[in-house]
């Protein structure tokens, strides 16, 4: 008699076919490293934390996922237009606008010294780009990242913190639960850290008081209900940046929705949009405050099979690489910023 609890097999995923080569539609992702160019708009660098998760995770294979997940896709993005000016919208073509470079990834960042040599690398590039993007693994990929960006440009002392996230991440110890509370104790001040996007039933009355004693703006989910992502943007940079120094941006992507993001453990329904989140991440890095964004919290091996959480992350750094385009004037030749 068959078994009736027995969990039935996962069907094997059929390979995806070849991705089609078109001249007029030149594909994103083909940057080179470092060392192969010269002033830097962005550089790209894998931070594959995974070993400290408080839940099993293969988060460590998600950078290359997103590089793969980036050729799907162009670097053409076009400024929307209004009632009157359909047709005269400003374009980029990112590969054309901006000098971008990946610098593939870092080495056991896990460890101590793994830590403090991803620190190191990243604040290399941080002097060369006007922003690094840092492509996780877990949350724990932000200390590192947010360090790097740091000692690049002044120390925390005068640095700030936007995260986008359902999760306070102010626990003990040291897991991807901790990062926001490790960078405090390192020298962040919290009165410029902003936290957006936290959720009920996803944190503890604890880390709540933690946050609120400890002066960190917590802009929770059910807020951008009512508010337009601009607007609260512009609060996140305004208190993030009152130090004059450099911002780094966490996109945690278990901020959004769980139907977008299967592929992220600590997800529940009820976040936030994939386009909310893509449009955070382009007016974010438009700021010239902000010298650092990573990307974090998505397990690659355990995404729907159509890989959407993955392709998001891709859209995510596209949207990054965008805002960049207009902090620099290059869409169309003119200032967007």
């Amino acid at each position: 008699m068959k078994n009736v609890h027995a969990e039935e097999p996962e069907p094997e995923r059929a390979p995806e076919p070849a991705l089609t080569d078109d001249p007029l539609w030149p594909r994103a992702g083909a940057w080179p490293l470092p060392a192969d160019a010269g002033p830097l708009d962005a550089a790209l660098i894998g931070v594959p934390t995974s070993r400290t998760s408080l839940s099993p995770t293969n988060a460590h294979e998600t950078p290359q996922a997103i590089r793969a997940a980036l050729r799907r896709y162009s670097g053409h993005a076009v400024q929307p237009a209004s009632p009157g000016g359909r047709g005269a919208e400003t374009d980029a073509v990112l590969d054309e606008a901006l000098a971008v470079a990946d610098a593939g990834d870092l080495r056991d960042p896990d460890s101590d010294d793994g830590e403090r040599a991803a620190a190191a690398a990243i604040a290399a590039l941080a002097e060369r780009a006007g922003l690094v993007i840092a492509l996780g693994g877990d949350n724990a990929c932000t200390v590192p990242a947010a360090l790097g960006v740091a000692q690049a440009h002044g120390g925390l002392a005068s640095a700030g913190l936007i995260t986008l996230d359902a999760h306070h991440d102010l626990r003990d110890g040291r897991s991807n639960g901790s990062p926001v509370r490790r960078l405090i104790e390192a020298g962040l001040d919290p009165r410029r850290i902003v936290q957006i996007g936290i959720a009920d039933f996803a944190n503890s009355r604890a880390y709540r008081e933690r946050a609120r004693d400890w002066g960190i703006t917590v802009v929770h989910r059910d807020e951008l209900h009512e508010r337009r992502m601009a607007e609260v943007v512009a609060e996140a940079l305004a208190v993030a940046g009152a130090g004059g120094g450099p911002i780094h941006v966490d996109l945690d992507v278990d901020v959004c929705d769980r139907s977008v993001a299967p592929g992220c453990p600590a997800s529940i329904p009820g976040g936030i949009q994939a386009h909310e989140l893509r449009r955070a991440a382009r007016l974010l890095a438009a700021d010239p405050r902000v010298r650092g964004l990573d990307l974090a919290e998505i397990d690659a091996s355990a995404d729907s099979p159509d890989g959407r959480t993955v392709r998001l992350a891709a859209l995510c750094v596209l949207e990054a690489l965008a805002g960049v385009a207009m902090r620099t004037g290059s869409f169309g030749g003119t200032s967007c910023a």
